[in-house]
């Protein structure tokens, strides 16, 4: 075993957040040049890309003292089942289960390699062959446990499933029975943002066919409500991971602190941008100086970013908020949970809250520059579009069907790009609802506020989008 091999598995069983690259894996006597983490789960499970004699690889390494081996037994046995499956899954290498106190599995590298995630237009394309997978899963008596979208690769217009250590078996010989058929499947479905999961409940009737069961009213209840059950244990699990360190949140709490960034953010600008936050502030390009909150553009280093400083106005406004999350807290949990659902906001990066202890004081967010003009100003001078009318209506709908409301819905607070995308902003108000009354409420209050903007300065754009948006004739 060479020297940089030891080295470079020293320190992913040490636990490092990196691995340096590239690096060589000496694999019984042959040589494999590792070029790109695929994952990385410190001192636990090291995936990368790798290349020998001019063939690709992924290899993923398990550490033993982690239970690897057992890790590796699992993706074996999960590899056999799918592939009796007639499931398509990258061919089998080579294994290991002792290299330098790993296990490893290798298998072919697939080219011209998609996911679903890198086009939202994919969901078109593949949602027939994306069904009759899972159909034929449950049909052999297993399924994909920790399904994601990147547990389902695209190469040569044909689906590959992934991750085979997760595939679980419910009874041996047996198709899936109805209840874990449903909930894996509706496990799957809310991977998607909401309306690109209208495309797959519309495919239902061929998994029910495939599965000779019937289609009728009773299901498409029964489905729903699996689907619902399933989005909320993904919500949960998903904002939660915003608010602890793991593979996708750089994340640290201490009694002077607490920060949350995406952690290829903080990869990027390094952990200086922290420390220098309110020095970015004072230097920044102003456009916004209000009592509650300050908002600056800056340059750091290549990227371009808008800070938001939520200040503390008075010792009376400290008492009030010191004991209650920030605002900027709010605004990173909400606009999380807008990318889950798939409503556009400019790409929010991370918050500082600054603390004593419990107490919290001055908070600082951070997201991504966006050049889009206020819609209130664009649509001074034309009408909306047909495609943008249509972005509104999925918003304002997504809005309604999870009971969330911004809070603050005037039309200065809905950008439009040059690419005439739509995204909302100013997240600190918005909050899910779970009693219908409340809602109704705070739903109605919203788009009063959004049509009052239209009724004072374009009355005749104010009647058109308020029957156009909201259902009224």
């Amino acid at each position: 075993m060479s020297e940089d091999t030891h080295n470079h598995l020293a320190s992913f069983h040490r636990g490092d957040l990196d691995i340096a690259l590239p690096f060589f894996l000496d694999i019984n006597g042959q040589r494999y040049n590792c070029s790109k983490v695929l994952r990385l789960l410190p001192a636990k499970r090291l995936v990368v890309k790798a290349e020998s004699k001019g063939k690709f690889y992924v290899i993923k390494l398990f550490s033993n003292a982690q239970k690897g081996q057992r890790e590796l037994k699992r993706e074996q046995s999960g590899f056999e089942q799918v592939t009796r499956s007639g499931v398509n899954t990258p061919k089998l290498a080579f294994f290991d289960s002792d290299t330098e106190g790993c296990s490893l599995i290798a298998y072919q590298y697939l080219t011209d390699l998609q996911t679903f995630n890198d086009d939202p237009n994919n969901i078109n394309k593949y949602k027939k062959k994306l069904v009759k997978l899972i159909a034929k899963l449950h049909q052999a008596g297993i399924y994909q446990d920790d399904f994601h979208l990147d547990n389902i690769l695209i190469s040569k217009d044909k689906l590959f499933l992934i991750d085979l250590a997760s595939i679980e078996v419910e009874a041996k010989n047996t198709a899936v029975s109805r209840e874990v058929s449903l909930a894996n499947l509706a496990k799957l479905i809310v991977q998607f943002v909401p309306k690109q999961q209208k495309k797959i409940v519309k495919r239902l009737r061929k998994y029910y066919t495939q599965r000779d069961w019937s289609w009728n009213e009773e299901e498409k209840k029964r489905s729903k409500q699996y689907i619902h059950q399933a989005w909320q244990k993904r919500k949960t699990l998903y904002l939660k991971k915003r608010f602890r360190s793991c593979t996708m949140t750089f994340y640290k709490h201490n009694f002077q602190q607490q920060t949350a960034f995406r952690r290829s953010f903080i990869n990027a600008v390094g952990q200086d941008f922290i420390g220098d936050i309110e020095q970015l502030v004072q230097g920044g390009d102003l456009l916004k100086d209000g009592n509650s909150a300050t908002v600056v553009k800056v340059r750091y280093g290549d990227k371009q970013l808008v800070i938001k400083r939520y200040n503390i106005k008075s010792v009376w406004h400290l008492l009030k908020r010191c004991y209650r999350p920030s605002r900027a807290a709010v605004s990173w949990r909400n606009a999380n949970l807008l990318e889950l659902l798939g409503i556009p906001t400019p790409k929010t990066l991370g918050f500082i809250e600054q603390r004593v202890g419990p107490f919290r004081k001055t908070a600082y967010l951070v997201c991504e520059y966006s050049d889009g003009q206020e819609l209130i100003d664009a649509y001074q001078s034309r009408m909306p579009t047909e495609p943008e009318l249509a972005q509104l209506k999925t918003i304002f709908s997504v809005l309604r069907r999870y009971k969330i409301s911004h809070g603050d819905l005037k039309a200065s607070n809905l950008l439009i790009t040059q690419d005439g995308e739509i995204s909302l902003i100013d997240l600190d108000a918005m909050q899910e609802h779970y009693r219908e009354t409340t809602f109704q409420k705070a739903t109605v209050k919203d788009q009063q506020r959004f049509l009052k903007n239209w009724q004072q300065s374009a009355p005749e754009l104010g009647t058109m989008l308020d029957a156009a948006l909201f259902n009224k004739n």
